[in-house]
C-alpha cells in the first residue's frame, strides 16, 4: 500500500518536473558556482582558458545541485522531495546573505576501519602489535594485506543495512586507494633505507581534474609535476589507455581521454618512477557524491527528534551513503537536523570538501630539530586556501585541498618523519597522522518558507524509477571498464556532461541504467530484462533518438552481471535547437523521471578543431 501511495505522487508531479527541469538551464541568475577554493583562478593565468573552465565547473556543479533539489538520488529515484528544502543557488541568489553558515568536520582516518576491524586486530594479536596492523592496513589496503598476512580479519559484511555474518566480502572499497574513503587519500614517499620522508594528503576532486583536462591537458601535466615534486612525469603517463597502450580519444576535443588512477595518481606508495596522490580516487570520493549527501540528507523522515536521532540509522532509511564512515552519516545528520528545525539548505559556495590544518598538538618534534623549531614548520599547503582572502565569499575555517608534510631542508639531513611522535609513538605509517587531521564541508540554511518547508516522509521501499548510472561516448565507456582499466570498480568513470553542436548527429553513446526492478522492486536479472520496455528520450526538445540494447555484448557483462543495462544511442540534433543543457529521461513501460542536465548542446562550430 505505502508503494503505491508514492506512486501516485510521482505521478502527481511527474508533469510539474519535466516541465521544470528538462529544459535548458539558462536563466537571468547572476550567481556563479566558484571552484573550490577558488583554485581555479590560480590554475589557470590565461583569460580564455580560465573562462572556460569556469564556465564548465558552474555547469558541472549546477547539474548535481539540480538533482539533489528535486531527487533523492542515491534511493535510484524512488521519490521525489516534497517542498524544495535543498535549494539551487541560481534561483536565490542572495540565499547566502545572512544565511547560517553549518560547518561539519570528520576524521580523514577511516571510519569503516575502526568500526569492523580495529577491535578485531586487537582481539587476534594484542593492543601494541593490532594496532600496529590496523595503521599498516590503512597504509597498503586490505588487498595487499591479505596478500602478505593471509588475515580473514578483513573481511567484513557485504551488506551494512543488514549485516549477514555469514555473507562476507573482502574489506571495500576496492582500487588502488579505495579503502581511504573519507575525502581525504595520502601518498607516502621513502627514501633508500624505506624510512618516510613525505606525506601527501589531498581532498581534491576527480571531477575538477576531468573539466580541467578537457580545457587544456598540459596545465593538468604542470600540477601534477609541481605539487608531487617530481619532473619525471608526462602528459602520456595520463592517458586514459587501453590493454594494448592505445589512448582512448575523446570525440569533443579529439584528443586522449584522462585516466584519474594514471600511475602517478594511483596507490600510497610514491618513487620517481611510479605512485602518487593528486586527486581523490576512491569510488565514493566524488564531489557529485557530497552534493547528493547534502541532497538526500534534506528528505525529510520525522519531525520527532528522536527519530533517526542516531546517524547511521537515518543512512539506512534514506539510502545514502555508507553506514559507519566517518564522513557519509555525519553530513546527512547534520543536513538533516537543520531541515528538522524548519531550515531550507544548500551547500556553501564554492562547494568541495577541504582538509584542515593538523592537530598539532597531539605532534613531538625529534630531539635534534633545530632550537626555535615548530611541527608548523613541516607543513605545506600547496593548494587551496588556510585562509579567507578578503574579496572572497566567507567560509569557515580552512579550504585546504592538498597539504604535504616533510622534513624543511634547513633540519639535519638524518631526520626523517619517522624520527617524529604523534599521540605519543613514532611515526612507521602515514595513517598515524591521518588521525591528526580533519575533512571538513559547509552547508548553508536560512528558514523554509511554506512553500518549501520539508514534508515527512517514510522509509520508502523502492519504487522502480529507473536511473542513469553513465551518459558517456561509448568508447571511453568500453576503454574505462574494460578488465584492464576496471575504473567502475576501482574509481570512477568520466562524469563530464556530454556535448553535442548543433546541426550534428553523433553516434555511439552509451547510457546505462540501474534500479530496474519488478513490481515488487525487486532487481531484474539480466535473463528476464526486457529492453522493450524501455525509451530513452531529451523530453521538451526535438532531439531524435534512435536507441539499440546492446548489454548482451561482451564489452558490457561487467554491468550486465550487477543489473546494470546498456543502450547504444544515436542522436540527432536540430540546427535550431537553442544551447544549453537538457534532461535525458529514461522510461519503464512509460514510467520515469528526467535526469537533468545530462545532456549539453553547444553551437555548431563549437567542437571542431
Amino acid at each position: 500500500m505505502k508503494r503505491l501511495i508514492v506512486i501516485v505522487l510521482l505521478l502527481a508531479v511527474f508533469g510539474v518536473l519535466l516541465m521544470n527541469m528538462a529544459g535548458s538551464t539558462s536563466n537571468s541568475s547572476n550567481f556563479i558556482f566558484d571552484t573550490p577554493a577558488y583554485q581555479g583562478n590560480k590554475d589557470f593565468q590565461d583569460p580564455e582558458k580560465r573562462a572556460a573552465f569556469a564556465d564548465a565547473w558552474d555547469k558541472y556543479v549546477h547539474r548535481y545541485t539540480v538533482t539533489s533539489a528535486n531527487y533523492n538520488l542515491s534511493g535510484g529515484y524512488d521519490y521525489t522531495v516534497p517542498g524544495k528544502t535543498y535549494v539551487d543557488p541560481k534561483e536565490y541568489p542572495d540565499f547566502f546573505k545572512d544565511a547560517a553558515q553549518i560547518p561539519v568536520r570528520w576524521e580523514a582516518f577511516p571510519g569503516r576501519v575502526l568500526y569492523y576491524l580495529k577491535q578485531k586486530f586487537i582481539d587476534t594479536y594484542g593492543f601494541v602489535k593490532g594496532t600496529d596492523r590496523m595503521y599498516k592496513m590503512v597504509d597498503i589496503g586490505p588487498v595487499a594485506y591479505q596478500a602478505e598476512y593471509k588475515d580473514s580479519i578483513v573481511y567484513i559484511p557485504k551488506s551494512p543495512c543488514n549485516p549477514n555474518p555469514d555473507n562476507l566480502k573482502l574489506f571495500d572499497p576496492l582500487g588502488p586507494r579505495g579503502w581511504l574513503d573519507e575525502y581525504c587519500e595520502m601518498g607516502i614517499k621513502r627514501n633508500s633505507s624505506k624510512k618516510i620522508t613525505r606525506l601527501h594528503f589531498t581532498c581534491e576532486n576527480p571531477e575538477y581534474y576531468w573539466t580541467m583536462w578537457k580545457v587544456d591537458p598540459n596545465k593538468v601535466l604542470d600540477i601534477y609535476q609541481k605539487t608531487l615534486k617530481n619532473p619525471n612525469i608526462q602528459l602520456e603517463d595520463l592517458y586514459l589507455t587501453d590493454a594494448k597502450g592505445n589512448a582512448v580519444i575523446d570525440r569533443t576535443t579529439q584528443l586522449p581521454a584522462y585516466n584519474p588512477i594514471n600511475k602517478w595518481n594511483s596507490g600510497t606508495e610514491m618513487s620517481e618512477t611510479s605512485g602518487g596522490a593528486m586527486h581523490l580516487t576512491s569510488p565514493p570520493n566524488e564531489l557529485s557524491a557530497e552534493i547528493v549527501l547534502a541532497g538526500g540528507g534534506a528528505v525529510l523522515r520525522s519531525y520527532n527528534t528522536e527519530e533517526n536521532a542516531d546517524a547511521n540509522t537515518l543512512i539506512c532509511c534514506s539510502k545514502y551513503g555508507r553506514r559507519f564512515r566517518h564522513s557519509d552519516p555525519h553530513i546527512g545528520q547534520n543536513v538533516y537536523q537543520a531541515v528538522q528545525e524548519g531550515l531550507e539548505v544548500t551547500l556553501l559556495n564554492p562547494v568541495g570538501l577541504y582538509l584542515q590544518e593538523p592537530l598539532y598538538q597531539y605532534f613531538e618534534l625529534p630531539d635534534n630539530a633545530p632550537e626555535g623549531a615548530k611541527i608548523q614548520d613541516c607543513f605545506k599547503f600547496v593548494r587551496g586556501e588556510v585562509h579567507n582572502k578578503p574579496d572572497q565569499l566567507s567560509y569557515p575555517n580552512n579550504m585546504i585541498l592538498h597539504m604535504i608534510m616533510e622534513v624543511p631542508d634547513s633540519w639535519d639531513k638524518s631526520i626523517t618523519l619517522e624520527d617524529f611522535k604523534v599521540f605519543g609513538k613514532n611515526v612507521k605509517y602515514g595513517s598515524q597522522v591521518m588521525e591528526t587531521i580533519k575533512v571538513q564541508l559547509a552547508a548553508a540554511g536560512k528558514p523554509a518558507s511554506a512553500k518549501t518547508k520539508a514534508q515527512e516522509l517514510d522509509c520508502t521501499a523502492d519504487n522502480g524509477i529507473v536511473g542513469v548510472d553513465y551518459f558517456v561516448d561509448a568508447n571511453i565507456l568500453e576503454t574505462s571498464i574494460d578488465n584492464y582499466n576496471k575504473l567502475n570498480v576501482f574509481s570512477n568513470v568520466t562524469s563530464n556532461i556530454t556535448q553535442v553542436a548543433q546541426g550534428s548527429t553523433v553516434d555511439n553513446l552509451a547510457v546505462v541504467i540501474s534500479n530496474v526492478v519488478d513490481k515488487y522492486g525487486n532487481g531484474i536479472p539480466s535473463n528476464k530484462f526486457k529492453p522493450e520496455n524501455f525509451n530513452i528520450s531529451f523530453p521538451d526538445t526535438n532531439i531524435e533518438v534512435t536507441a539499440n540494447y546492446v548489454g548482451n555484448d561482451a564489452a558490457y557483462a561487467t554491468l550486465t552481471k550487477n543489473e546494470e543495462y546498456t543502450f547504444n544511442i544515436s542522436v540527432k540534433v536540430p540546427t535550431d535547437l537553442p544551447v544549453g543543457q537538457y534532461s535525458i529521461l529514461v522510461t519503464n513501460n512509460g514510467f520515469g523521471l528526467a535526469v537533468p542536465h545530462m545532456i549539453e548542446v553547444v553551437s555548431a562550430n563549437a567542437l571542431e578543431k
